[in-house]
Formats: C-alpha cells, sequence, structure tokens
C-alpha cells in the first residue's frame, strides 16, 4: 500500500514531474481528477509548500484551478471516491499542509 500526492490541472505546470510510475494505479482508481496529473513530494513542510506555492503563482492566472489529491494506493478498485473541500492558493499555509497530509485520503480544489 502506498499513499501517492497528486496535483491534477487542466494544463502543463512547468517545474513539477508528471506522475508516472504510479500513473496507472492512478487512473484505476478511477476518481474524477483533471487530466494532466504531476507527482508531489511533501516531506520537507514548509520547504515543499513554498516550492508548490511559487510554482503554482507562476503558472496559473486568478481564476484557474486545479486538484491536490492525497490517495492510498491499496489495489482496491471499488473505493468511494475521497471527500473534497475548496479552498483559494491563500489558504494553502502550513496548517492547511498538516490537515491535508493528515487526513486519510482527500481532494483540496485550490483555486488561484
Amino acid at each position: 500500500m502506498s499513499r501517492v500526492y497528486v496535483l491534477a490541472a487542466d494544463k502543463k505546470v512547468p517545474g513539477l514531474e508528471e506522475l508516472s510510475y504510479y500513473r496507472q494505479a492512478v487512473e484505476e482508481l478511477g476518481y474524477p481528477m483533471k487530466p494532466l496529473r504531476y507527482g508531489l513530494s511533501l516531506d520537507e513542510g514548509e520547504r515543499d509548500l513554498a516550492h508548490l506555492r511559487a510554482c503554482l503563482e507562476e503558472n496559473f492566472s486568478q481564476g484557474e484551478s486545479l486538484e491536490l489529491w492525497s490517495v492510498w494506493l491499496s489495489g482496491d478498485i471499488n473505493k468511494k471516491c475521497p471527500p473534497r473541500f475548496r479552498g483559494r492558493l491563500a489558504d494553502l499555509d502550513m496548517e492547511a499542509l498538516e490537515q491535508f497530509l493528515s487526513a486519510k485520503e482527500l481532494c483540496f480544489t485550490i483555486t488561484i
């Protein structure tokens, strides 16, 4: 069983690595994700959050949205879709990241 953090968007995001190793397993979940998917490492807390925020601010315009997913890949393809939450990029601070990381599975839709 593996936990994967995925940023899903409608357009290419320079500076992020496309999801490759877990791509098929994520697709098999059947969750309604935006089409372009990028794997994220969020192990370094504030440093990773600062990099993510900078990347989003640089590549997205006001009003655009993207999805930040936390999913467990367990081989169970009959799981229910995780709960979805909405917020603004301004709301994505260290406290929000800690809540995201502590949740079992969820999707956070971020509007720039």
